[in-house]
């Protein structure tokens, strides 16, 4: 599984994805910052992507038809220190296989994910 995560995320999360042996791209670390969400969007479909990001456009269908990449994990707006989100997103992960949300839109927060 590949992961592009964007520069909205904990780098943190990169580590500890990188830890696990995940490949991922990291925006920031890419020397990218600043990159529109179209460029982002494109790269995820490029590299069959999973986007990790904290920005709602990404949660467009018409703008960002989901289906068109491996998947986009949106992490809702909240106070998150770094390690809530990084637990949220692994403990996301570990639930859930692949295939359940490959090509979809994932809603996460504190209390809540929605696979759509």
């Amino acid at each position: 599984m590949f992961f592009l995560i964007d520069e909205n995320v904990s780098f943190g999360l990169v580590e500890c994805f990188r830890a696990k042996g995940y490949q991922v791209v990291s925006i920031v670390e890419a020397h990218a910052q600043g990159l529109s969400d179209n460029e982002i969007f494109t790269s995820a479909q490029k590299y069959k992507a999973v986007i990790i990001t904290r920005d709602h456009h990404f949660t467009n269908p018409i703008s960002f038809p989901v289906e068109k990449t491996a998947g986009i994990i949106y992490i809702r707006q909240g106070n998150l220190c770094s390690e809530e989100e990084i637990k949220l997103v692994e403990s996301f992960l570990i639930r859930h296989s692949p295939e359940q949300y490959y090509g979809k839109l994932v809603l996460l927060s504190k209390n809540e994910i929605y696979i759509r």
